[in-house]
């Protein structure tokens, strides 16, 4: 799985029970650590299985500002099942404003996934789970 380690899928699937509700696109989200508000929002109008496509990730400090020049990862996991996705979604362009392309998501069961974003600029690493239902 892509930057999913065993123990970080555990806390990732407590907190996602526990701290965040189920997401729709544009839902704000809060990191774990508290240091970015991360929403996101599918390019096309309903995320489906068996399409590859693309996402912007729009990421602020804790403090409403744009988050500029982070590094990001995109991972994700089907709650009970044994796998992650068939392709290795990235972020591909920063668009200014606090806005990330995320090119490559594709889905290949309908369910619900969760999707991780590991955020880091510098020596400030942070994450957010997103629960999104696929059709």
């Amino acid at each position: 799985m892509n930057n999913l380690k065993f123990p970080h899928v555990i806390l990732g699937m407590i907190l996602a029970l526990t701290i965040f509700p189920s997401s729709a696109a544009a839902d704000d989200r809060i990191s774990g650590k508290g240091i970015y508000r991360v929403r996101w929002q599918s390019l096309v109008p309903e995320v489906t299985t068996d399409l590859i496509h693309d996402w912007r990730l729009h990421v602020e400090t804790a403090d409403r500002r744009p988050a500029e020049n982070l590094t990001i990862t995109v991972s994700a996991h089907m709650p009970g099942h044994a796998h992650g996705l068939p392709t290795q979604p990235r972020a591909t362009a920063y668009l200014g404003d606090g806005d990330y392309r995320i090119d490559g998501m594709k889905f290949q069961m309908s369910g619900i996934w969760w999707v991780r974003f590991d955020l880091w600029w510098k020596n400030r690493r942070d994450w957010v789970i997103f629960e999104v239902p696929v059709k």
